[in-house]
């Protein structure tokens, strides 16, 4: 398999290979990083450590040995601790062997899962919004400040203008006056 929206941090490449089983290895410059079980298999994210499902999309990342019982990513072909192959029809037996009850059990606690992920990404949302309509607000208040500073030099050259306007109209009056 080979992944694209990982970028090495040695080389830059964006061409990552599945090496050594859990590990990430760049396919130009060979550096080997980061863990396979991370990704999402459906939107390429690369999540944090310990996540069950995808932070960004939802989709589950990781799926149970059923003779261990070790997490394994749910894309591998075999287990990592007892090497049994983890293919489609196992699941499927897997699922057959389940009842009802426990299938249920199993969805409602991924979909308790995803909805601590969808909170956890919209408290993020909403930090960010907030932090945006704080750096606009103060956008605002700094353009309110040069606005009032703006209003009151022009209202100090007007009156200016109008006090040396007042002077010049009563010494041209004192003037006509006095010639008179």
């Amino acid at each position: 398999m080979q992944l694209t929206d990982v970028e090495c941090p040695n080389c830059g490449a964006k061409e990552m290979v599945a090496a050594e089983g859990r590990r990430l290895s760049c396919a130009f410059c060979g550096s080997s990083f980061g863990e396979v079980s991370r990704i999402c298999p459906e939107c390429g994210y690369y999540n944090q450590g310990g996540a069950r499902h995808c932070s960004r999309c939802g989709t589950r990342l990781l799926r149970d040995c059923p003779a261990c019982g070790a997490d394994n990513w749910v894309l591998a072909d075999h287990c990592v601790e007892c090497g049994r192959n983890l293919d489609l029809i196992e699941r499927m037996t897997q699922r057959w062997k389940q009842s009802t009850q426990q299938w249920l059990y199993e969805q409602r606690e991924s979909m308790t899962a995803l909805k601590e992920v969808e909170e956890w990404a919209s408290q993020q949302r909403m930090a960010a919004l907030m932090e945006a309509e704080r750096i606009r607000q103060e956008a605002i208040a700094l353009a309110q400040e040069a606005q009032h500073q703006r209003d009151r030099q022009l209202y100090t050259v007007l009156g200016v203008a109008i006090v040396i306007f007042v002077i010049v109209v009563v010494l041209a009056l004192l003037l006509t006056s006095g010639r008179s």
